[in-house]
């Protein structure tokens, strides 16, 4: 570790300020972000992202690494000094602590927790700093000042970034988007930060842990967190807590530092030492030299990490230059709402802004579509629960936040909270009944009749009802529904606002005499009950009816408890900028702003992180378009309207500023978009040719009706292959840091685990392993047994283990764990042969060959029509679609190219509907998915051969169809629910030869044995077994990867030629674009 603290006072804010402010954002001066992505060969996060964003990568492989890790091994320019050994050591270290503290929230939740990418990068740049930091210090000092020298190098003063000192490599910060996983990967980073210290014989310098929350909620949040993961954890006590405060956990809220003690606070100096200190939500108090000394003060020998999602903004609040330097250097990952959005996690958003509402009718028209926009929502959740179930989305909530709670403003004689309640009061009020009636229906008319339109003369709340209109109710039966299903009241009556006693804080909502229906969640409710009664006095002075009934109910429970609750009664939820920390749910589907001024942006942007917080299907996190772009799975009609965020702000100057954040940041400044309906033209569907295709006979289901195979060795003939381990990395990732490089092995020895081995093992442990790695796969049909197990790894013909062989000595204790470990390994390989073999062998039987259905009823991987959704800055995008979509309907098609090469509409003559559709655009999304840019080259290279070579198809005929998956398209079990994306029939000499072909990047694949690959021969056996002699099968992958990136594969004789893949059925797009279609049309016909 660094020698003591050698910091220099810090110098004040007035001279800070004196300096150069910077010109760049901060996002482009992360010193320490980028000599990490240098570590890895690339040149942006970009490219890790697209590498490692693919969900078939969570999870682990079955030697118990994460599957990130061979892509980053992988990585051709990865700097030398980032070894394969210490890649392997780090994740290990990764995988042992994740596992760590998701084990009971995985046992809790009925389900594994993965780490999602983004996570698993966080945690291994911070592997990476650690080891370094503990083991030369210095040298990372030296090797971040020559990074920041290099960044610098030409930059403008206020740019650049200085030299490192010791002390500044004394902080980690993570700039992460709220709902991106922060709390676990701070749990992580302690358990990292610990091991670190006792590999390096330094446990006993650490004198406390240290949780630094921004207020007394968020710290009971932090307190169940690390329950949940098994961490001992408990709130600071003055008192004195633990005996060895170093093990636990100690929470505090930093409004209870002071200087000197106090009743309810104690003095920074009571924390002196060697401390840990976690700073969650670390922008608060970078503004102010108060809280960032007390900081400071805690972390004055020791380390702290620090969490937030709004460095930037907080940063440009601040205007401290040097302050935003210090963050600069110390940042060491950046997964921003932009990445965060990106990626498809989170809900969509529409944000509108009433900057003037002097026009009472309409701001009261505004406001009214934002409640209608909420009660859609209500409304679809309860009509179709059984639909979204697996999308696990939360009955909607709608919040009001307002600037004010007692205070009045400038433009009205009511505060902001108020203001609010007289706005709900109107609406239930029997009086207002037919205004409202005649505001719904002018909202739901559209073509400006609401008078409500934004700069582009638009209708703000176009496309905002489309549930509603397929209901077709009138005005009048939508009002009373909005009654019944928003305020739980079967009529209009007296809005009661009830001051909750016995809650703290709390003031209930109801209409009349029915069930409440809101709460309103504020520091001072005496004081807003005084406000209302003072608003009422001045309503009844002007003669008239006082607006609200207040009441002060002599039973009360707490209403903002109940929000959590399944079906809980609370809709509305309605307070200060309280919420912007410390409260969090998965509930907030409309957010109201009123009077949220500048100095709110990181609240707002924390508020707006937590609106967008989203499950997703199988607890994803993600929108159902991107699920439906990952995994095929169609998403059930309206869903997105559940999925999308409304913002609507009244005097909310700080939304203008945040639309341009979003736009600044790359991302649509609302998701509110054009809707567009593409048909396609089906040339063959009066006159079908007759194309033939593999499927399991209907109503034959494996798991279902199959047998239940339990886990053992089968012999005989046929039997499955024998599954193979190679030890050697293991081995070597485990040596020490000095011996990391490491080479290849040549002679491997083979050997078995023996008697001397097994004795020593756990079975049941081993058992209980098999059994969760079975649930993850869903083989519920797979019995496994303590006898088979046994009998499995007592007899050990069915696997081929590559390990030295003093590996197998018994030289301590630990090295019985490496046996168990090996041994759950091989087993976890040899259960997906297992079943895949069962699988295979039940439905062999019944596979069949059966004509190509046409209709696009009948088939769904016939498409009928695409769906766009298009922001409106598209202009160009949009009339040239309407063009097209004009000239189908009128029977005419033409290929259409928008944009450079981000939108094509390919019209391929032997493709069985056209047109097909390429998309390379974050402004647009399109179901089903369009084709990607491998995909489209394929199309468009067998489309050129067809059109230059008539020859060759004199006696033949072609035709295509591009396969869809999950559930729409054909698939393949053996190759590992392989859906390829083309089906290609060449129909020659009487015989149907059908070809399945994958455009495919060979990168993320495993080796020349990855089951894609592999299909080429697998395919063979399908055929054999329908033995149909007019009918050849064959498979392709066509890859966009050079043969570069991949020729170091390992094909059985070293690494891989091009003839070596062609023989496999790999084929290069990029290395032989002029002739890979005719080899392999070819190969086809003469094998």
């Amino acid at each position: 570790m660094p020698p003591r603290s050698t910091r220099a006072p810090r110098t004040s804010k007035a001279t800070t300020r004196a300096k150069t402010q910077p010109t760049l954002d901060l996002e482009k001066r992360l010193v320490l972000n980028q000599w990490l992505l240098r570590r890895f060969g690339v040149a942006s996060f970009d490219t890790l992202i697209d590498l490692l964003k693919i969900p078939d990568y969570e999870g682990y492989t079955d030697d118990n690494n994460t599957k990130y890790l061979a892509t980053l091994i992988g990585l051709p320019n990865r700097n030398a000094a980032l070894s394969e050994a210490m890649l392997r050591e780090y994740d290990e270290n990764i995988v042992r602590h994740w596992k760590q503290i998701v084990e009971r929230r995985a046992l809790a939740g009925g389900q594994p927790l993965f780490m999602k990418y983004f996570q698993y990068l966080a945690l291994l740049f911070s592997e990476i700093y650690l080891d370094h930091y503990f083991r030369d210090a210095e040298g990372l000092c030296a090797m971040l000042t020559a990074q920041a020298a290099a960044f610098s190098a030409g930059k403008d003063p206020g740019d650049k970034v200085g030299t490192y000192s010791l002390d500044d490599l004394r902080k980690l910060a993570f700039w992460q988007a709220t709902g991106s996983g922060k709390t676990l990967q701070m749990h992580v980073n302690i358990l990292q930060y610990r091991h670190y210290l006792n590999k390096h014989g330094r446990t006993s310098e650490l004198n406390r842990v240290i949780l630094l929350t921004p207020n007394e909620g968020l710290s009971r949040q932090h307190l169940d967190e690390f329950g949940r993961s098994g961490m001992e954890a408990e709130l600071f006590r003055k008192d004195g807590g633990k005996l060895f405060t170093s093990q636990s956990i100690e929470i505090i809220d930093i409004n209870k530092l002071r200087e000197d003690s106090g009743v309810k606070t104690v003095a920074v100096d009571a924390f002196e030492g060697n401390n840990l200190v976690l700073v969650d939500e670390g922008h608060r108090g970078s503004g102010g030299e108060d809280w960032m000394a007390k900081r400071r003060a805690l972390v004055e020998q020791g380390f702290s990490f620090e969490y937030s999602a709004t460095f930037k903004q907080a940063m440009k609040a601040a205007k401290d230059p040097a302050l935003t330097e210090e963050y600069a250097k110390c940042i060491i990952f950046d997964y921003s709402y932009k990445y965060f959005y990106r990626d498809g996690y989170g809900k969509d958003y529409a944000i509108f802004n009433l900057g003037d509402d002097t026009q009472e009718e309409v701001r009261l028209s505004y406001l009214t579509g934002g409640l209608l926009a909420f009660y859609q929502q209500l409304r679809l959740y309860r009509d179709r629960p059984g639909a979204f179930t697996p999308y696990l989305l939360a009955q909607p909530l709608m919040i009001f936040v307002g600037g004010s709670v007692t205070k009045s403003t400038s433009k009205r004689d009511v505060s902001d909270v108020v203001d609010i309640l007289h706005f709900l009061a109107a609406i239930v009020h029997p009086r207002q009944r037919n205004t409202v009636i005649r505001r719904i229906e002018r909202l739901l008319g559209g073509q400006g009749q609401s008078g409500l339109l934004d700069e582009g003369k638009r209708e703000i709340f176009a496309n905002s009802f489309g549930y509603l209109l397929k209901r077709r109710l009138t005005a009048e039966q939508i009002y009373n529904d909005l009654l019944q299903v928003v305020f739980a009241a079967p009529a209009a009556g007296l809005l009661h606002v009830e001051n909750l006693k016995g809650s703290d804080g709390e003031v209930g909502l109801r209409v009349g005499t029915n069930e409440p229906f809101g709460v309103i969640n504020i520091g001072d409710a005496a004081g807003l009950i005084k406000e209302i009664e003072r608003t009422n006095d001045v309503a009844i002075a002007r003669g008239e009816t006082e607006p609200l009934a207040v009441s002060e109910p002599e039973f009360a429970g707490s209403l903002f408890r109940r929000i959590e609750e399944a079906n809980s009664p609370v809709n509305i939820l309605i307070g200060s900028k309280k919420f912007t920390e410390g409260w969090s749910s998965w509930r907030v589907s409309s957010m109201g702003l009123m009077n949220v001024g500048q100095s709110e942006g990181s609240q707002i942007i924390q508020l707006f992180g937590r609106g967008v917080r989203l499950k997703g299907y199988n607890f994803s996190l993600k929108r159902s378009l991107q699920v439906q772009k990952e995994l095929q799975i169609a998403a059930p009609e309206d869903i997105d309207c559940l999925e999308t965020l409304t913002i609507f702000g009244v005097r909310a100057s700080y939304m203008a500023e945040f639309r341009k954040y979003l736009e600044d940041e790359g991302l649509p400044a609302s998701t509110n978009r054009e809707m567009l309906t593409l048909p396609t033209i089906r040339p063959f569907e009066n006159n079908p040719p007759r194309l033939r295709i593999i499927a399991v006979k209907d109503g034959i289901d494996f798991k279902r009706q199959g047998e239940r195979p339990t886990l053992a060795r089968i012999s005989g003939t046929p039997h499955p292959a024998k599954v193979s381990l190679d030890w050697y990395p293991k081995i070597e990732s485990q040596r020490s840091a000095g011996a990391h490089g490491g080479g290849d092995v040549v002679n491997k020895n083979e050997a078995e685990l023996g008697p001397r081995q097994l004795a020593f093992m756990d079975f049941d442990a081993i058992l209980f392993e098999l059994l969760r790695f079975k649930n993850e796969k869903a083989w519920y049909n797979l019995n496994i047994t303590r006898a088979g197990i046994s009998d499995l790894l007592e007899n050990p013909g069915w696997y081929t283990l590559s390990i030295p062989s003093e590996a197998l000595e018994l030289r301590s204790m630990g090295q019985v764990r490496v046996w168990q470990e090996i041994a759950v390994a091989l087993l976890k390989k040899y259960c997906a042969v297992f079943y895949t073999f069962k699988r295979s062998e039940y439905e062999a039987p019944h596979l069949e060959y059966r004509d190509l259905e046409f209709d696009p009823e009948q088939n769904r991987n016939i498409i009928k029509e695409y769906s766009f959704a298009i922001e409106y800055s598209e202009t160009n995008l949009i009339t040239k679609l309407k063009d097209l979509i004009a000239d189908i309907q009128r029977g005419v098609l033409k290929p259409l190219k928008v944009g450079g090469n981000n939108f094509e509409a390919l019209c391929f003559a032997c493709h069985l509907y056209q047109p097909l559709v390429y998309l390379d655009s974050k402004r647009v999304d399109v179901k089903p998915v369009a084709l990607n840019e491998g995909e489209r080259d394929f199309v468009l290279h067998l489309q050129a051969f067809h059109q230059a070579n008539p020859a060759f198809f004199t006696d033949k005929d072609l035709y295509l169809l591009r396969n869809q998956s999950r559930g729409k398209g054909i698939g393949f079990f053996e190759a590992g629910n392989f859906y390829p994306d083309f089906i290609l029939w060449l129909i020659y000499a009487g015989k149907q030869y059908v070809t399945f072909v994958d455009p495919k990047g060979l990168r993320n694949l495993r080796g020349p044995g990855d089951p894609k690959i592999s299909f080429y021969r697998a395919i063979k056996n399908v055929e054999q077994r329908l033995s149909d002699p007019d009918i050849i099968l064959n498979s392709f992958i066509v890859t966009p990867t050079p043969h570069q990136e991949v020729a170091h594969w390992n094909g059985g004789n070293g690494s891989m030629s091009i003839s070596d893949f062609k023989a496999r059925n790999v084929y290069f797009q990029a290395d032989e674009p002029a002739t890979y279609i005719m080899e392999i049309l070819s190969k086809i016909t003469n094998p």
